[in-house]
């Protein structure tokens, strides 16, 4: 039986691994600052969603009102609670949103990140499960990529989240502190906000819009949340995770025109398509390889995108 204390524990993929921990013998703890990242995201939207996923809670999770960048509260919540394993989520949900203001983000992605870190080393946490992203990897194909493929991040949120995957290694040979990271991509699911490329095609069909995408063939590694919630369970608490790096995806590149066309078809929309070129702010994107967290893990994702957004579009 394992305290496990999420930062950023009310966002869209933190409950839900909130809710699962709920149906274990391990006990969840919150951390989250309630951001709208920069007014990326609704106040009032955000206010509604957080209230909806508290309330699929069972039972009362001890919940904290934090920013992760205020060293001085986070050390006291974590020297009082004294969990034994944190897992990483607390950090902006949007490329898009680091870019137009990558000071902030730096400021959340390292700074908050250092003190977690430290927090870490000074209270004797077992285990630090870091949430990354596969913008690291930068521009790949559509062929698999395994966790050791280069890293050749192109806008400012993947170059951060690589440089913190190297200060999360560092604290290991340092300090000794274990560690797990967790590569997710294109989560979607439930209780997400609108500003994700899904939400927003979702809100698009069923007003008969059109739907823009930028890139002809552009591909994504779609994966439903709780598929993703699951495998982060995994890296928290399975001991083959000590000290490994995962991609925690549904391991399918899916384009961007193909989930526009299941969107449409599942809300019976006029909507149409319109294509343009890419304007190569973003990286081209496919699978990842999940070969070594089924192996080591256990980890099966089964939702596929069909089945994903049929789910999503009926919760809403």
């Amino acid at each position: 039986m394992s305290k496990i204390l999420l930062t950023g524990g009310l966002g869209f993929i933190g409950h839900t691994i909130v809710r699962k921990l709920e149906d274990t013998e391990h006990t969840p703890v919150i951390i989250d600052n309630r951001s709208d990242y920069c007014g990326a995201i609704d106040h009032n939207e955000l206010e509604t969603l957080i209230t909806e996923r508290k309330a699929l809670f069972k039972t009362e999770v001890t919940d904290y009102n934090v920013d992760i960048v205020d060293g001085m509260r986070l050390d006291n919540i974590i020297e009082d609670e004294r969990p034994d394993v944190i897992i990483h989520l607390a950090a902006f949900p949007r490329a898009k949103v680091v870019i137009h203001n990558p000071q902030v983000g730096c400021d959340v992605i390292l700074k908050g990140l250092l003190n977690l870190l430290e927090s870490c080393r000074k209270h004797n946490v077992k285990r630090f499960v870091f949430i990354s992203s596969s913008m690291i990897y930068g521009d790949f194909d559509q062929d698999c990529n395994l966790e050791t493929a280069s890293k050749n991040p192109i806008e400012p949120y993947g170059i951060m989240k690589l440089c913190a995957e190297n200060l999360v290694r560092n604290y290991n040979r340092l300090y000794g502190l274990e560690y797990s990271i967790v590569r997710p991509s294109a989560v979607y699911g439930p209780y997400d906000v609108v500003d994700r490329v899904l939400s927003k095609f979702i809100v698009k069909a069923k007003a008969d819009e059109t739907m823009s995408i930028n890139g002809e063939g552009l591909a994504l590694d779609f994966s439903y949340v709780d598929d993703v919630a699951d495998g982060m369970i995994l890296c928290a608490t399975h001991p083959k995770a000590a000290n490994e790096t995962f991609n925690i995806t549904r391991s399918i590149a899916r384009t961007l025109v193909d989930a526009g066309n299941i969107i449409i078809n599942e809300t019976n929309s006029n909507s149409e398509l319109i294509v343009s070129e890419n304007d190569g702010k973003y990286p081209k994107r496919g699978a990842l390889d999940i070969s070594k967290a089924r192996d080591l893990l256990g980890f099966n994702p089964t939702v596929n995108i069909e089945e994903g957004l049929k789910q999503y579009i009926n919760s809403l």
